[in-house]
């Protein structure tokens, strides 16, 4: 048997990323190409790995078995390679992470524990921050990695795009606000809303766009901090406009709505900025493959929402 290490590589890129047009796309290989390479590998193992359908692929047994050793093999692959370029230092080596408030419930703790349990020597410190001040730290190259939305207009970054997602209208279930349908910027705008402060990006967003609109939002409480926020909303004392990780816990215990906005739609990319990956130190790498990796999960379990 005569598996390649670049075969291995591209059926999980296949399977995570649920089709081959998306996984072509991540990995910049022809899709052809990319399907032969599956193909000869399913022929070398001598059983079908994917199921192959017009709405993408599904894994079969021998798929689902030959995908965890996959993920085993490129995962001590990628130890090895990072434990040789740290070169053994018994040093900490501090990786500073950057990420907004709504975002860093779901991901900070998980990411600290899954690199340190992993890489004892590497010190991530994690600083929760609103998005003008992430650019700052990430373009005065204070900060390593972040996950923030619209990276791409920080400059001398590099940006990688995880999802497209957009942005929502919700608050404590009563009998007027309830259910999922969508809902437009005209109809709430004269409801009491929670917002944060006006160095929040999204604030910002939504008070440019309802002057354009010609309409006056009817802010009540400007709270800036996310556990606050959702203490404010279980009170009833009015609704907010913000990502839908806001509103997970409280839809998933029934006890809140979450309603995506359109006309206009406010659509935002969710992105993992760094430094120039090729002068990447070794310990920033580890720690912004990790964060990837922990995106990738929350999408999958529906506290990401948006298109890859």
């Amino acid at each position: 048997m005569d598996i390649k290490l670049h075969q291995i590589k591209c059926f999980r890129e296949v399977v995570e990323s649920g089709s081959f047009s998306a996984a072509s796309r991540s990995l910049g290989i022809a899709q052809p190409a990319l399907s032969r390479k599956i193909a000869d590998l399913e022929t070398e193992l001598g059983k079908p790995l994917l199921n192959r359908s017009s709405r993408g692929v599904s894994l079969t047994p021998a798929g689902e078995k030959f995908l965890r050793h996959c993920r085993l093999i490129l995962l001590q692959l990628s130890r090895a390679e990072r434990e040789i370029a740290l070169d053994g230092s018994k040093a900490a080596d501090e990786v500073v992470f950057v990420v907004p408030p709504a975002l860093s419930l779901f991901v900070a703790a998980h990411l600290v524990k899954a690199v340190v349990t992993d890489y004892p020597n590497i010190h991530v410190v994690c600083r929760e921050t609103h998005w003008d001040d992430a650019r700052h730290l990430m373009e005065s190259g204070q900060g390593d990695v972040a996950l923030v939305t619209n990276g791409h207009l920080f400059d001398g970054c590099e940006a990688e795009r995880c999802v497209v997602d957009s942005l929502y209208f919700g608050g404590r279930i009563d009998e007027t606000h309830h259910g999922g349908a969508p809902v437009t910027l005209e109809e709430i705008a004269g409801l009491p809303l929670i917002l944060p402060g006006g160095r929040f990006l999204i604030r910002r967003t939504l008070e440019a766009t309802a002057r354009e609109r010609g309409l006056d939002l009817n802010i009540r409480h400007e709270v800036n901090s996310v556990p606050l926020l959702a203490t404010y909303l279980e009170q009833g004392l009015g609704y907010t406009i913000s990502i839908w990780q806001t509103f997970f816990d409280g839809v998933a215990r029934g006890r809140m709505f979450a309603r995506p906005l359109h006309r206009p739609n406010f659509q935002r990319m969710l992105t993992i900025v760094s430094q120039s990956q090729a002068n990447q130190r070794p310990a920033v790498s580890i720690v912004h493959d990790y964060l990837r990796r922990r995106v990738r999960e929350l999408h999958r379990a529906g506290i990401i929402r948006g298109s890859e």
